[in-house]
C-alpha cells in the first residue's frame, strides 16, 4: 500500500540561516507518532539541501522530570566536524515532535587542504603575538592537561559571508600576555577565520579532559575530615579537607572526582602547593592575614557549593555531567586582577582594583562558563556570548543563594543581584538594576553596544539576560526604554523554577550561535513542556522577554484543546480485526473544556467522529480511547482531530500514527507476489510511505521480464538514506519439521555502504533479531563498523552488499526458530546518505516444511464449538494436557490453566467475559505444542 507523503505529517518553521545579527537556528514541529531520531534529522537536513556524505554523532542525551528526551547531535561532512553544526531531538517515549538545531551546507568545499598544519600554525601564532606559551613549560603544561596545538582539520562556517571554509582549529595558550583562544586558520589562503576566547575576562572553559581517571591513591594514613573556616567573604563554613598524616590539606575527596585548592605563592605559574593547617579550624587568626589566605578558604568552600548545586538542584555531577575533578589555584600573579575559568582549572588573582577574586558568586559564575562549555557551548561573540556571560552571571547569582541559605526559596536577598559586590565597593553588574552600572536592561535598549571591542560587547549586552531572569524570579512592571518603548507587567514565578527554565534551555535547547530570539523560543518551549503553554509560569517567561524587548508579549487564547499523543502499536497483530487506542488531550487554554469532538480517519476514508465530555480544567490533562474497526492485513495511517467551539490554535488538534496489522501464514505457500492476496507488508522507518513497491520492474539490469515483483524502485535507483522494511505474514513453525525461509533476490548495491538483510521477531514485533550469518547461500558479508573503520556505517555483521544481478535463490533454516508459534519476518533496505544503484529485488518468498505432526494436530487435539459464545472445549483423547494458554492479536496473554488440568485429556475452559474477535490458543501437551486460532463470538 502507498501511503501519503510524510510531508503532510510536520509543521515547518523556518528561521533565517547565516546571519550574523539574526537566528541561525531552524526548527520542525512534527504531528507524526512514527518519527524516529534519524528520521527527524535526515527531513531536518533537508532543509539545508545537503548533498553528499554528511553525518551526525550523539553528544549526549538528557531526560527531563516529564520524561521528554533531549539528544544532541554534531554535524559532519564526509569526516570533518561541522564546528559549530548541531542538531538536538526532542522525544517523548521514543517518538519525535520536535527538533530545532543550526546545520551547515558544505556540498562544494573541497576537503583537500593547499597548506599544511604547520604553516597555519604559524599564521596563528602570529595572530596572538605573545613573548611566551604554555607548551614552552613541559611541568605547567602537564598539570593544565595541555599539549601543543597540532592542528585540527575542520569546516566552520562564516556567519557574515554565508560561506564553509575549510580550517585548521589551534588552541593557543598564551602565558605572556595570558590568553587562551580556538584560533581557525583558513586551511587554503593561511587568513585567520575566527576566535573563540577560552579565557574570558573574569569567565569560562573548554578543556577536554579535565576528568581524573580515578582518585589519587592514599597511603593508609590518609583520612578525609571535616574542618571549619573562617572564609573572607561568606563567614564561618563547614569544608572537606584530607588530613595528609602531618596537616590538613584543602583537598576535598567526597565530591566526583574531587575539589582542590592550591597556592600559586604569587608567581604566574601553577603549582601544587597545598594550604595547610595543623588542626582543621581554619580560623581567621591564622589565615585573615596580609596574603588574603583566607580568600583560598572562598574559593575551596565556594567549588564544593557550586558542586553541590548542580548536584542537588538539577543532578548534574559536575560541570560536565561525569563527576569532573575542580581545581582551584589562588595568589595567581602578583595583584593579578581576574579570576578565570582556563580551560582546565580556575585561577584567581588577588586583585589590585577589587580585592581578592574569590567570592562564592564570581566562583559560580566562572564554573557556569564551564557548564556552558558541556552543554549549548555558546559562542563567544556577538549574542551567542552575551548570552554566554549572561548565564554565567544567572549561575553566580544562584548559586550565590543557594550557598549563603541552603536552597532558592524566598526571600531573596538584594545583594544576590549584584555580581561581585563582594570584591569591589562597585558591583560588576548588577541583574536588578544594570543601567545602574551602565549596561543595558534592554535588547537595543540605552547602554547596548553594537561595536566590536569585547568580542561584540559580551560583558556589556549579557545583561538583557541576566536582567530577564531577574524579572521572571521577583517580577517587575514598568515601562522599558527599547527604540519603540513597551509597557509591561510580569509576576514572578521564583528563582526554583526560573533556574530550571533557564537551564533546561541552555542544556537542551540552544545551540552554538543561538540568539536572544532563539533564548526566547528554547525557554517558551521549556516552560510549555514542563507546565503548559497556558501556565502562569509560560505567561511570565514571555513577558519577562517582553519586558526586555525581545519578542512579543503573552496573548492569551480563552479556548484552546491539544491533541498530546496517541498510543502508538508498537507491535504487529498477527490477527485482528479492531483496536483500541488512547489519546492523551490537554487543555491549552483559559477556560474550562467540558466538551470536545474526536475525528478519526483511517487510510484517507470518510471520518468517523465521537464526543468526549468531562471537565478538564486549564493546564490539566485526560485520557480518551477510540476503537478502529474494519482492519484488515498490511500498513495502516490513523490520523486523529480533536476540536472544541471557538478553538484558538488549530496548529496543536491534528496527529498521525502509522500501523501494522498482520495474520497467519501458511506453511509452504508461496508468495509470488502476482495477486494482491499475497501481497507482504512494506513501510519506511522514517516516513508513512514505503520505498519498496510490487510491480514489474522495466528498462535496467534488473528488469523482471512481466513477472511481479517487491523492488526497491520500479524504474530507477533507489534514494540515498532509506530504511524500508518488507514484513512477512506470521508462521507457526511448531507444527513443521525442518522449517526453511527462502526468497529470490537480485540486488545491486553500493559495496559496504548499502545493504539488504533480514530479521525476524517472537513477540509481534516488539524486538527484532538477524536471521543467520555469512554463509553459503546467504550473506555474502560479515562487516561491521567497528570492524572495518568508517566504510560500513550501516552494516549489521551480516548482509548482503554489492551486485548479484542475476535471479539467485536465498535460504536459510530456521531450527532454532521450530518453538515459536508466531514468528514474523522482515526484510530490511538500508541505504546511506550518498551514491545509490539499482536497488533489491524480492520475489517468491516462502516458509517452507514438512508438516510432520499434522495428524497429531487435527486429529488428536480438538477444540470446538469453533467460533463460540465463550465456552471452548479442548479435548485431546488420550494425551495428557500441560498447560493451556489464551492470546490477544497483540500476542498479550489473556487466559492460563496449569495445575487445574492434573493431567487431564478433555477440559472446559470459560471467556465468556472476553470482548468478540480473533483469539490464539496454545495447548502444550506431553506429545508436543498445538496452536490455533478461535473466534469469540
Amino acid at each position: 500500500m502507498r501511503l501519503n507523503s510524510i510531508q503532510t505529517l510536520f509543521l515547518l518553521i523556518n528561521l533565517t540561516l547565516f546571519s550574523q545579527n539574526k537566528t541561525v537556528q531552524k526548527k520542525i514541529y512534527f504531528n507524526s507518532e512514527n518519527i524516529s531520531s534519524k528520521g527527524a534529522i535526515t527531513i531536518f537536513s533537508k532543509e539545508y539541501n545537503f548533498v553528499g556524505d554528511y553525518g551526525f554523532i550523539p553528544q549526549y542525551s538528557n531526560t527531563d522530570r516529564k520524561g521528554t528526551t533531549h539528544q544532541k547531535f554534531q554535524q559532519y561532512y564526509k569526516g570533518l566536524k561541522v564546528e559549530f553544526g548541531t542538531v538536538i531531538v526532542h522525544s517523548k517515549k521514543d517518538k519525535v515532535f520536535f527538533i530545532n538545531g543550526e546545520l551547515y551546507n558544505a556540498n562544494d568545499v573541497s576537503i583537500v587542504p593547499e597548506r599544511t598544519a604547520n604553516e597555519c600554525f604559524q599564521f596563528a601564532i602570529k595572530r596572538v603575538n605573545a613573548s611566551s606559551y604554555l607548551w614552552e613549560n613541559e611541568m605547567q603544561s602537564k598539570l593544565m592537561d595541555y599539549r601543543k596545538p597540532e592542528g585540527e582539520l575542520v569546516l566552520i562556517p562564516n556567519l557574515k559571508k554565508g560561506i564553509v571554509n575549510l580550517a585548521y582549529k589551534y588552541d593557543i595558550y598564551a602565558t605572556n600576555p595570558i590568553s587562551r583562544e580556538e584560533i581557525y586558520i583558513d586551511a587554503n589562503t593561511g587568513e585567520v577565520l575566527f576566535l573563540n576566547k577560552i579565557i574570558k575576562h573574569a569567565n569560562e572553559l573548554i578543556s577536554d579532559s579535565d576528568i581524573q581517571k580515578q582518585r589519587e591513591k592514599l597511603e593508609n594514613k590518609i583520612l578525609y575530615a571535616t574542618g571549619s573556616a573562617d572564609t573572607r567573604y561568606s563567614g564561618t563554613k563547614e569544608i572537606e579537607t584530607t588530613f595528609d598524616g602531618i596537616n590538613y590539606v584543602l583537598k576535598d575527596q567526597t565530591r566526583g572526582f574531587g575539589v582542590h585548592t592550591f597556592n600559586c605563592e604569587n608567581t604566574s605559574s601553577y603549582q601544587n602547593v597545598d594550604f595547610t593547617d595543623n588542626d582543621n579550624n581554619w580560623s581567621a587568626a591564622e589565615y585573615d592575614n596580609l596574603a588574603k589566605d583566607n580568600g583560598a578558604l572562598d574559593a575551596h568552600w565556594g567549588a564544593a557549593t557550586t558542586y553541590d548545586f548542580w548536584l542537588n538542584i538539577f543532578g548534574r555531577n559536575s560541570f560536565d555531567d561525569n563527576g569532573a575533578r575542580i581545581r582551584s589555584y589562588v595568589h595567581f600573579g602578583n595583584n593579578y586582577n581576574n579570576a578565570t575559568w582556563n580551560g582546565a582549572v580556575m585561577t584567581y588573582g588577588d586583585g589590585n582594583s577589587f580585592d581578592i577574586l574569590t567570592s562564592i558568586d564570581v566562583c559560580g559564575h566562572e564554573i557556569g562558563h564551564a557548564v556552558c562549555t558541556y552543554t549549548a557551548n555558546l559562542v563567544y561573540q556577538n549574542e551567542s556570548g552575551a548570552m554566554n556571560e549572561g548565564f554565567s552571571d544567572i549561575w553566580g547569582a544562584c548559586i550565590e543563594h543557594y550557598g549563603r541559605t541552603g536552597g532558592l526559596q524566598n526571600p531573596i536577598p538584594n545583594n544576590v543581584w549584584q555580581i561581585g559586590e563582594d570584591i569591589s565597593s562597585t558591583p560588576l553588574r548588577s541583574m536588578s538594576d544594570p543601567n545602574s552600572v551602565n549596561d543595558p536592561d534592554t535588547y537595543l535598549g540605552t547602554n547596548w553596544y553594537s561595536g566590536t571591542a569585547d568580542s561584540g560587547g559580551v560583558h556589556t549586552n549579557s545583561s538583557v539576560l541576566n536582567h530577564w531572569f531577574y524579572i521572571l524570579t521577583v517580577g517587575e512592571s514598568g515601562t522599558n526604554n527599547a527604540p519603540d518603548p513597551d509597557t509591561y507587567n510580569v509576576i514572578g514565578i521564583g528563582m526554583e523554577k526560573a533556574s530550571e527554565i533557564a537551564y533546561l534551555a541552555e542544556r537542551d535547547y540552544l545551540t552554538p550561535n543561538s540568539t536572544y530570539e532563539d533564548a526566547r523560543n528554547a525557554t517558551i518551549e521549556v516552560v510549555s513542556s514542563i507546565y503548559c503553554s497556558n501556565s502562569p509560569e509560560a505567561i511570565a517567561v514571555t513577558n519577562a522577554w517582553y519586558a526586555v524587548n525581545v519578542g512579543e508579549e503573552f496573548i492569551a487564547v480563552p479556548d484552546d484543546i491539544a491533541l498530546l499523543s496517541i498510543e502508538s502499536l508498537n507491535n504487529i497483530p498477527c490477527s485482528s480485526n479492531s483496536i483500541t487506542r488512547e489519546l492523551t488531550l490537554r487543555n491549552q487554554g483559559l477556560n474550562t473544556v467540558t466538551s470536545a469532538t474526536i475525528s478519526y480517519v483511517l487510510n484517507g476514508s470518510s471520518p468517523v467522529t465521537s464526543t468526549w465530555n468531562g471537565n478538564l480544567a486549564p493546564c490539566t490533562e485526560t485520557n480518551h480511547s477510540i476503537t478502529i474497526n474494519g482492519l484488515t492485513r498490511g500498513a495502516h495511517t490513523l490520523e486523529v482531530t480533536t476540536t472544541i467551539i471557538n478553538d484558538g490554535r488549530a496548529e496543536n488538534n491534528r496527529r498521525i500514527v502509522l500501523f501494522l496489522i498482520n495474520d497467519e501464514g501458511v506453511i509452504n505457500q508461496i508468495n509470488s507476489f502476482t495477486d494482491i492476496s499475497d501481497a507482504l507488508i512494506s513501510y519506511d522507518s522514517e516516513s508513512i510511505t514505503s520505498q519498496w513497491v510490487r510491480g514489474e520492474r522495466a528498462g535496467d539490469a534488473m528488469e523482471t521480464n512481466g513477472n511481479i515483483v517487491y523492488t526497491t524502485n520500479l524504474t530507477a535507483n533507489y534514494p540515498n538514506n532509506v530504511k524500508s522494511y518488507l514484513v512477512s505474514q506470521c508462521y507457526n513453525l511448531t507444527t513443521v519439521s525442518d522449517p526453511v525461509i527462502s526468497f529470490s533476490m537480485q540486488y545491486d548495491l553500493e559495496v559496504n555502504w548499502d545493504i539488504v538483510y533480514v530479521e525476524y521477531s517472537t513477540d509481534f514485533g516488539a524486538n527484532w533479531q538477524v536471521l543467520g550469518e555469512m554463509t553459503t547461500n546467504w550473506y555474502n558479508s560479515d562487516r561491521t563498523p567497528q570492524t572495518t573503520g568508517s566504510d560500513c556505517n550501516n552494516c549489521k555483521g551480516a548482509q548482503w552488499t554489492g551486485s548479484e544481478t542475476n535471479n539467485t535463490t536465498y535460504s536459510y533454516p530456521l531450527s532454532n526458530l521450530s518453538t515459536q508459534t508466531n514468528v514474523v519476518f522482515r526484510i530490511v533496505f538500508h541505504s546511506d546518505q550518498a551514491i545509490n544503484q539499482l536497488g533489491v529485488n524480492i520475489d517468491d518468498f516462502v516458509i517452507s516444511g514438512a508438516l510432520s505432526n499434522e495428524s497429531f494436530n487435527t486429529n488428536t487435539i480438538s477444540i470446538y464449538p469453533n467460533p463460540s459464545k465463550g465456552i471452548f472445549t479442548v479435548s485431546s483423547n488420550t494425551i495428557k494436557l500441560n498447560t493451556i494458554e489464551v492470546f490477544d492479536g497483540l500476542g498479550k496473554l489473556l487466559f492460563s490453566e496449569n495445575e487445574g488440568l492434573k493431567n487431564a485429556t478433555e477440559t472446559n475452559i470459560d471467556l465468556t467475559g472476553m470482548s468478540s474477535g480473533i483469539y490464539f490458543i496454545k495447548v502444550n501437551s506431553e506429545n508436543g505444542i498445538f496452536s490455533k486460532r478461535i473466534v469469540k463470538e
